[in-house]
């Protein structure tokens, strides 16, 4: 009769348990409408497999979006959504060190997929907006930045250094930004000693045809414009005292005439490369401060002065982005000791911050110039990870827009806190010398006529 009891008491509970509904509050399909789940699979082929494409994905996306203070506390946490959200399906491995090895062998694919698949979505909700375009192009910031990582042996070998002996182990991020939308459009990282203009160059694939990039003066360079021009790309990046421009090489140009001056360092001469023609914008803002911009566009008509002023300071969001991950997630400094993990944490965490935002967009309600914090919206996802019974489209339609202005001056007490940087100088230009002159005419007779 025990065993009977036994048996009827088993029953029982499982009856109870299969009645019971996963409630996620809205999350779990927030995500799953930004994913690709066409080619992410929740269930296995082999039954054997715990962690499949569409479980490493969400997990991984959710422990961006964790407050944890250790790795293994953020998947845990992760991990508690994920088996409340799949009560009926056989429940995840339990080990970190498992989740890691199963994500570090599919994340290059996964990232690339998710990456590949939101893009779609960040040109389609600007299309919807009327922001895809502004003034006629299609623009995009640049912009790069560095995290730190623990100080073990394996990720200063791998890493690397960037700064002086003995300081951390570091990545470098670079991502470039849809102005339009303010969101991410796709990233790259590397070790401490990555080229961010390499990274660019990596990403110039991502962009459409007669984009426009905006960047600092670190994208600079004969061989990197070049690429870019090559590419039916254009650019409006700021420019310093470590640019070299010749004016007054004529060809099919008037001399001086429009701001048009020649990138052509000594090193392409020799080689007997063609020059770059560019046109330098000189911009003075209401404080007296002056920037100089380079652009491969030479009509006025299709990038005036104006428009590079108004376009130029967009490229401020990427800077905001990168607080967002740094400050708001927390994400400054990287926890994991091993290079290959430290990559894949870094990869993800920038996958995390870009489906937030991407949710923010589509289910907050637009206000405008104002625009409802990431802090705010990270408060409302984590609450809804938690398993807090409520409504997150109404939570977040809920928001109020971000509507701080300053009452008084920026600057703190003890001010400054740090050495003030010098602002760049403007960049080198001189008259072309009579071989200079020579050797351009003779280049431009060999080219083909277009």
């Amino acid at each position: 009769m025990a065993g009977t009891r036994r048996g009827k008491h088993t029953g029982k509970r499982r009856g109870k348990c299969g009645k019971r509904k996963a409630y996620s509050g809205g999350l779990r399909e927030a995500i799953a409408a930004l994913l690709p789940t066409q080619v992410l699979r929740l269930l296995p082929a082999d039954g054997k497999i715990r962690w499949t494409t569409l479980l490493l994905t969400l997990c991984a996306v959710l422990m961006t979006w964790s407050n944890g203070a250790t790795l293994q506390d953020r998947f845990d946490a992760a991990r508690r959504c994920l088996v409340r959200w799949y009560p009926g399906r056989r429940r995840p491995g339990g080990s970190y060190a498992g989740f890691m090895a199963a994500l570090r062998g599919r994340s290059g694919w996964l990232a690339r997929e998710v990456g590949r698949h939101y893009r779609g979505h960040v040109k389609t909700l600007a299309e919807a907006r009327g922001q895809w375009s502004l003034g006629g192009w299609a623009a995009f910031g640049a912009d790069s930045t560095k995290h730190d990582a623990p100080m073990t042996r394996a990720n200063e070998a791998r890493l690397g250094c960037a700064s002086k002996p003995g300081s951390w182990p570091q990545m470098v991020l670079t991502t470039v930004f849809h102005l339009g939308s303010g969101l991410p459009w796709a990233f790259l990282r590397g070790g401490a000693r990555s080229s961010e203009r390499r990274h660019l160059l990596g990403l110039l694939c991502t962009l459409p045809r007669w984009a426009l990039i905006l960047a600092d003066a670190g994208f600079t360079g004969y061989a990197f414009w070049r690429t870019i021009i090559a590419s039916d790309r254009s650019f409006l990046i700021r420019v310093g005292g470590n640019v070299r421009l010749i004016r007054g090489l004529g060809l099919k140009f008037q001399v001086g005439a429009d701001g048009i001056v020649w990138v052509w360092p000594a090193d392409q001469q020799k080689r007997r490369a063609t020059p770059l023609p560019l046109r330098l914008i000189t911009l003075v803002d209401g404080r007296n401060r002056t920037m100089h911009l380079l652009t491969n566009v030479l009509e006025h008509e299709r990038l005036d002065d104006t428009l590079a002023a108004r376009l130029y300071p967009m490229r401020w969001g990427v800077e905001v982005m990168y607080r967002a991950l740094k400050q708001t997630l927390a994400r400054r400094k990287l926890l994991s000791d091993s290079p290959r993990n430290a990559r894949v944490e870094l990869s993800w965490a920038m996958i995390g911050l870009w489906t937030l935002m991407l949710i923010k967009a589509q289910r907050c309600k637009p206000a405008g110039a104002a625009q409802q914090g990431v802090a705010a919206v990270l408060r409302v996802l984590r609450r809804a990870m938690s398993g807090d019974p409520f409504s997150l489209g109404k939570a977040l339609a809920a928001l109020e827009p971000d509507g701080y202005r300053r009452a008084g001056v920026k600057t703190a007490r003890h001010w400054p806190h740090r050495k003030r940087p010098k602002p760049p100088d403007a960049p080198k230009a001189r008259n072309a010398t009579e071989a200079e002159i020579t050797l351009a005419t003779e280049l431009e007779a060999l080219q083909p006529a277009a």
